[in-house]
């Protein structure tokens, strides 16, 4: 897999290049000076890419694009045997230089079929990842390296303004982050519990959504349920949600998801209602605000099945100090309350009531336009031990330090 993903890297590489050179197109205004800067070295590979994958797009009528990811993630409870953090799940290598993703879509707009598509998928340690966390069927599990992320149809139905209708593979609509994406809503490195424990990745299904006004869209939508293409007990879930954007300041969206989601089980529901308030005080200052409520009946917990409640509190303030350099403060409070979604992660003894808390400052530079890395450091603490050190034992607290290099195209 390693050989034809090294192959696959370095054919679009040259591909978009040798189409750029032979474009000619006038390259881009480049970034502000900066201490750091590589646009001297790099800037002509960013704009040979740009201008290739341009003149493809053009020719192809499509648009394409994504991201290479690399990072290095250290513990202060080097975690062994396996050496996995506690609480991460897309960072959770301990002392590891880690190729994460060579991410790729493509997608066409629906102006010229009337049916627009979009097409995205994951090579390298997210894929794997992402993977494990799907439940795929057995015969799907053979690639362990590669993933596919979004697969779904867009059309619109004229009726009023429009119903605007999603059909196939998505990420989920609920929560601050998304899926690893440069520049969507990810500033920090590692994803938040709230993310990675509080709702799903993705779904299956179809979703519709209206504009009532201008300032305010609806969306309804029936999904085979959380990151489960094949759906794991012939019941469908429901998910509703709003977004109300009364200024460019302010934005807030709210989703549910409930349904069945243990497997051959449609008796007891799963409930998750995600609220993100998004306020930008000024242009160079971001702030997310997010609640996340979940729920599910008679739940598989590490004290036995119950009825399990979940809440996660997350805030980030994003700050551009210049269009090269950006810091996001993250502090995050999150309830578990019977351990039904972190089952107490690497506690030497069974255990409810998990609270856990953390506080994230991360860093981001753009050497060039495309190319991009970051510094973070993480602090994790609990109410309990349950954070994995060394071999076999276990803390209330961990500290992570990460570095982080994203070309993206």
């Amino acid at each position: 897999m390693k050989h034809k993903l090294t192959g696959l890297v370095l054919g679009l590489s040259v591909f978009f290049m040798v189409v750029g050179v032979g474009r000619g197109a006038e390259e881009e205004k480049p970034l502000g000076p900066g201490w750091l800067s590589l646009d001297c070295c790099v800037g002509p590979l960013d704009n040979a890419i740009a201008n290739g994958k341009g003149a493809l797009e053009k020719a192809l009528g499509i648009t394409m694009g994504g991201y290479l990811d690399t990072s290095y993630t250290w513990s202060s409870n080097h975690p062994r045997s396996p050496s996995d953090i506690s609480g991460r799940y897309f960072d959770k290598d301990h002392n590891k230089i880690v190729f994460n993703d060579f991410h790729i879509f493509v997608e066409k707009p629906e102006k010229d079929w009337g049916v627009g598509f979009r097409i995205s998928g994951d090579f390298g340690r997210t894929g794997e990842l992402l993977r494990e966390a799907t439940l795929w069927g057995k015969v799907l599990h053979r690639e362990p390296s590669a993933e596919l992320r979004e697969a779904y149809l867009t059309t619109t139905i004229p009726l009023g303004e429009g119903i605007a209708v999603k059909a196939g593979k998505f990420v989920t609509t609920q929560g601050t982050e998304i899926l690893p994406n440069p520049g969507a809503y990810n500033d920090n490195i590692s994803r938040s519990y709230a993310f990675n424990f509080a709702i799903p990745f993705t779904h299956l299904g179809t979703l519709f959504s209206y504009p009532f006004h201008k300032t305010f869209t609806g969306s309804i939508g029936l999904i085979t349920g959380w990151d489960n293409p094949r759906d794991n007990n012939s019941a469908p879930s429901g998910m509703v949600g709003i977004n109300y954007t009364p200024a460019d300041s302010f934005g807030l969206a709210s989703n549910v998801i409930l349904g069945p989601e243990q497997r051959h089980n449609t008796n007891h529901q799963r409930l998750t209602w995600s609220n993100v308030a998004t306020i930008k005080p000024t242009d160079a200052l971001t702030l997310f605000l997010e609640y996340t409520l979940g729920f599910e009946s008679d739940a598989s917990t590490p004290t036995g099945t119950q009825d399990a409640w979940w809440h996660a509190f997350a805030g980030i303030a994003s700050y551009n100090w210049t269009e090269r350099f950006n810091t996001a403060l993250r502090a995050e409070l999150f309830l578990d309350s019977e351990a039904a979604r972190t089952a107490g992660f690497g506690a030497t003894r069974p255990m409810q009531n998990v609270l856990l808390n953390e506080f994230t400052l991360t860093g981001t530079y753009k050497f060039t336009k495309m190319f991009l890395g970051r510094a973070e450091v993480r602090h994790d603490l609990a109410n309990h031990p349950v954070f994995k050190k060394g071999s076999s034992g276990a803390d209330s607290n961990q500290t992570t330090m990460a570095l982080q290099l994203l070309y993206t195209y």
